[in-house]
């Protein structure tokens, strides 16, 4: 074969890989993310799931438009949500077939997406830092919530229409071709309408054009590209705003205004440097009293004017020479002002860190534009430490996550097994002394203002609810799977001692730490190492129950 024609065949061979590799590589994404998750596959249909278990039920394909009475704009997410559940039912692997595929793609498109910044670095290295940004998205252990949780498909859907619009962006600006900003617009749109998150979208938009503008990467003049581009995202604002003031009386659906318009600076600052550290340092799981030092020190005080300060003088020197800084460390900025641009809708809201899993969702959004930055910043160092902090990283992040997938799956066999061995059918009244609120922070039989919560599982997981009388007088917080609880009544059965047998436990009621209460049944009293429950009376078919591990033991 002549030479000429090896090198037409290698360049036809080198043009099929670049339209394809692509592919193939959301393709490898998604097939290791099913293998992440699944241990998981039977997990997640807990708390929140129930409810709208029970809307599902009621509402039909008739309550998807109005989002099935919730105060929010969700008809896609239910549209999604209901599908599956008319298709497939609850408690079916393909919820985890469709929730860890997408966190995939997500993972695909973040890679994908630095491959096609220009980046102006020979084509391995934008590969090394492409697949650095989506494996360290892919497996952190912040993802598990979104991932496993079955109520979490929003979270998924918004940051797939996110990064979607950013590429569909990215080719408009390349080659200008009217259909692409169609895709743009519509991505924006659908987002909207899927989780209030999507409001940040055409931000993330805005910050790509101006980046890609002022960088020379384009002819499309910038004032064309806005009117183009960002000026018809912002009516669609305008029209969203309208939309919730007229449907669901408020101008923020969710929380509602009050909560998601709260600017408060300082807190809001605070909160995105936690954020910071969290989810760069795995800080949620290092020691409690380690975490619990920072985060705090990070709400007022010299730490937080520091971090303040530093985030300062980052972005101002960003900004001031940007046209004399290399492309990578241009769009470094650019990704970590994405970063902290898909945060602000989060900043003014609560940040837990105390246990495991709960509120990871919140960076769920934010965090793979974080990790391009860090990939990019890390291309700067010697190959050698670079590969090494990568690696290391990825390493300790599966780690984590392969232990978060554990605490999902422990919690759901525990679960399910609680269900399973309820006996008491033929009783009047049943009052659970206790029942497991979560799992290391994973979500388990958690009830916030309900006299019990364990009798809609019964109903909708078992599919035989109990006709009688359920009370629950406490919850607790499950550290290891083979826990034990001690019951001691008094002589006339009215007065029951619970204590744990193991350290880490303590009592809660809706959510939070227990304290004293009473009704009109029973009293509650906290005593710290254990707690009492006083019956008011009780006749024979009146039984009391307590858990341990997945079984539950009458009081006799």
């Amino acid at each position: 074969m002549a030479g000429s024609d090896l090198t037409a065949m290698r360049t036809a061979l080198s043009g099929i890989w670049k339209r394809r590799s692509g592919k193939l590589w959301l393709v490898l994404f998604s097939a290791a993310a099913l293998l992440l998750y699944w241990p998981t596959r039977n997990a997640g249909f807990v708390m929140d799931w129930l409810g709208w278990q029970y809307a599902y039920n009621k509402g039909g394909w008739a309550g998807v438009p109005g989002s099935f009475g919730y105060p929010g704009l969700h008809p896609v997410l239910h549209l999604g949500n209901y599908t599956l559940y008319w298709l497939f039912g609850a408690n079916s692997p393909v919820w985890y077939l469709c929730f860890a595929l997408l966190h995939g793609l997500n993972a695909g498109l973040l890679f994908r997406l630095v491959q096609r910044l220009p980046l102006q670095v020979p084509p391995g290295q934008q590969l090394y830092s492409g697949l650095v940004a989506g494996v360290l998205f892919l497996v952190s252990p912040y993802a598990a919530e979104v991932v496993v949780w079955r109520v979490c498909l929003h979270y998924l859907l918004a940051m797939t229409f996110a990064l979607l619009a950013l590429h569909q962006t990215l080719s408009y600006l390349n080659d200008q071709k009217r259909h692409r900003l169609w895709w743009v617009h519509g991505l924006v749109f659908v987002g909207l309408f899927t989780f209030e998150w999507s409001l940040v979208i055409p931000v993330l938009v805005l910050l790509l054009v101006l980046v890609y503008s002022f960088s020379g990467n384009t002819t499309l003049a910038l004032p064309k590209a806005l009117v183009r581009i960002f000026l018809p995202q912002a009516g669609m604002w305008v029209m969203y705003f309208l939309l919730n003031k007229i449907r669901l009386g408020d101008w923020v659906g969710h929380y509602g205004s009050d909560t998601h318009l709260n600017v408060q600076p300082r807190f809001m600052l605070a909160n995105i440097l936690r954020y910071v550290v969290k989810q760069f340092g795995f800080a949620r799981h290092w020691d409690h009293a380690a975490k619990s030092q920072v985060f705090e020190a990070l709400g007022s005080g010299w730490p937080l004017l520091l971090g303040v300060g530093i985030l300062g003088v980052l972005a101002a020197g960003w900004l001031l020479r940007f046209r004399q800084v290399s492309p990578r460390l241009q769009w470094a900025g650019a990704a970590a002002g994405w970063f902290l641009i898909a945060l602000l809708p989060v900043s003014n809201l609560f940040f837990y860190y105390l246990q495991f899993s709960e509120n990871d969702r919140y960076g769920y959004f934010a965090s793979g534009f974080g990790w391009i930055s860090v990939a990019l910043l890390l291309s700067f160092l010697p190959k050698i430490p670079a590969r090494l902090l990568a690696i290391g990283s990825i390493a300790l992040s599966l780690h984590l996550l392969l232990g978060m997938n554990r605490y999902w799956t422990y919690s759901e066999d525990l679960y399910d097994s609680l269900v399973q061995d309820f006996r008491w059918y033929d009783r009047d009244e049943v009052i659970i002394l206790a029942s497991p609120d979560n799992y290391k922070g994973v979500f388990m039989f958690r009830i916030i203002g309900q006299l019990n919560g364990f009798n809609e599982a019964l109903e909708l997981r078992r599919g035989k609810p109990f006709k009688g009388k359920m009370w629950e007088a406490a919850q607790f917080n499950i550290n290891e799977p083979n826990y034990r609880l001690a019951v001691e009544p008094d002589s006339a059965g009215l007065l029951y001692k619970v204590q744990f047998m193991q350290d880490g436990n303590w009592w809660w009621q809706n959510g939070v730490g227990a304290t004293d209460y009473s009704t009109d049944r029973y009293v509650f009293r906290n005593k710290d190492w254990h707690m009492e429950v006083e019956l008011n009376g009780k006749s024979s078919k009146t039984t009391v129950i307590y858990p341990c591990g997945g079984q539950w033991f009458e009081v006799k």
